[in-house]
């Protein structure tokens, strides 16, 4: 029997022999984990992007610093 486009769309009916490859659960945890990965990967990059200017900002200090005491 085969049921008319009304009748499918009111009903949840589990696929047979769909093969289905990947359990729910592990491709939530995948994402997740490509979220934190992601999100670690931005924080690390931040964060190194910040030690870079910090270091710049020292060397542009320090340059002021000689330059007032070399001016008359």
């Amino acid at each position: 029997m085969n049921p008319t486009a009304p009748e499918r769309s009111s009903e949840f009916r589990a696929v047979e022999g769909g093969g289905e490859r990947h359990n729910g659960t592990v491709l939530l945890v995948e994402a997740y984990s490509a979220i934190w990965l992601i999100l670690f990967g931005i924080v690390a990059l931040t964060f190194r992007k910040q030690r870079k200017l910090e270091a710049r900002l020292e060397l542009l200090e320090t340059a002021l610093r000689k330059a007032h005491k070399e001016s008359p």
